[in-house]
């Protein structure tokens, strides 16, 4: 059997429906920070509802994989875009606090499941090329994001919340009737005779702590959690401090629109650089290539926080970039790790548990502390971390 097309096939598929399904999702982070207030909801709310389902998923990833391994991919992966789609409408109906935190909670559920069969698209693949499907399979997922965020955000401007978030629920149920007919095959591994890392499903973080690399794959994993929760989150707020009431260039647009091109902006990154340094990663080795990209995000976010006009936006685009590059490497080197390990599914669901900590901290911490720490300062405690952390992590497989 020629595994290559049929896996690339299955993960473009799979691309497609959580492209559709996140669209509901990624329209919050540009359209709840402005229009929380009309909403009837708090401003320092919005964080917790922008973490909510990254706390949920603490444990629901665990659940995921464990009924994708016990019933297989088709019907967990189905059920989970019915959910999206579900929260979706309710985004649009917009009932106050408390619909949209059961949304929010919702979305959580939907989205370790929908990840979840994106890990399962990618392994249908070699081990060489899991980087290139891993870059394929989110910059498809991030272009979703990106039409969202742009479309939702000329949308409210012109027919407000409702209208953007209701025109984009639609979307979301097109993945239903794709998500239903994708064929699944059979994986091209399978857990190694002897496996370098015992992992069980009654002690499994104790079981990864022990090993360096794994515990740094795992730290690594929540802290680039945290900072894109951090930036992504907060895009809108800071995009409003340092433009004021004047939108650039005097085009007339409004701060929805602008607010929705920046997010875009961050997506389509994973749109167009991601697949690269999936490739670029494969060929020069994955914890090699994220303690490159840690560097290119404080470099970044250097220039974003110090400069003006030109240099802002250029500091602003290496942070996009990087940030494109490694959130597809490290799942790229969770991937790679977990076949050495006896469970591979329990690795994933624990990786990406650390990474959704971390993308859960993000909003509860910017918004805890915006009335005392600036976002810069926020910006560049938080990148440096990380790229201590990649240090370490390159180390670690280094010295296998």
């Amino acid at each position: 059997m020629k595994r290559t097309p049929s896996s690339t096939r299955l993960v473009l598929w799979v691309a497609l429906v959580v492209g559709l399904s996140i669209m509901g999702d990624s329209l919050m982070y540009s359209l709840l920070p402005l229009d929380a207030p009309a909403l009837g909801i708090a401003l320092p709310l919005v964080g917790v509802l922008l973490s909510a389902n990254r706390w949920v998923r603490l444990l629901s990833n665990t659940w995921a994989a464990v009924i994708f391994q016990k019933y297989g991919a088709r019907l967990p992966f189905f059920l989970s875009a019915v959910l999206g789609a579900i929260v979706a409408v309710l985004y649009g109906v917009g009932w106050g606090f408390g619909t949209f935190l059961l949304a929010r909670i919702g979305w959580g559920v939907a989205w370790s499941g929908l990840r979840q069969g994106g890990y399962e698209a990618v392994w249908h693949g070699h081990g060489a090329q899991r980087g290139r499907l891993m870059g394929a399979l989110w910059g498809l997922v991030r272009l979703g994001s990106a039409v969202s965020v742009v479309l939702g955000g000329i949308l409210r401007d012109r027919w407000g919340y409702r209208g953007a978030a209701q025109t984009i629920a639609l979307f979301t149920v097109l993945a239903l009737p794709v998500a239903w007919f994708i064929r699944w095959g059979e994986s091209s591994f399978a857990p190694p005779e002897t496996p370098a890392h015992t992992i069980t499903d009654r002690t499994p973080w104790r079981a990864l702590w022990r090993v360096s690399l794994l515990r740094w794959v795992l730290i690594s994993g929540f802290l680039d959690g945290l900072v894109d929760g951090v930036l992504i989150s907060t895009a809108s707020l800071f995009l409003t401090q340092r433009l004021g009431d004047a939108m650039p260039g005097g085009i007339g647009l409004g701060i929805g629109t602008v607010a929705g091109l920046m997010l875009a902006s961050r997506f389509m990154s994973d749109v167009i650089f991601a697949p690269i340094l999936g490739a670029v990663s494969d060929f020069f080795g994955q914890t090699a290539t994220v303690l490159a990209l840690a560097g290119l995000m404080v470099v970044g976010v250097s220039g974003a926080i110090l400069l003006n006009g030109a240099g802002m936006v250029a500091g602003l685009f290496a942070v996009f970039v990087a940030g494109s590059g490694l959130f597809v490497t490290l799942s790229a080197v969770s991937s790679t790790v977990a076949t050495r390990t006896e469970s591979p599914h329990l690795f994933v669901g624990a990786f990406t548990t650390a990474n959704d900590a971390g993308m859960a901290v993000g909003p509860l911490l910017a918004y805890s502390l915006v009335a005392w720490i600036s976002f810069p300062v926020l910006y560049a405690f938080s990148v440096t971390v990380f790229a201590l952390s990649a240090w370490q992590l390159w180390r670690a497989d280094d010295a296998i």
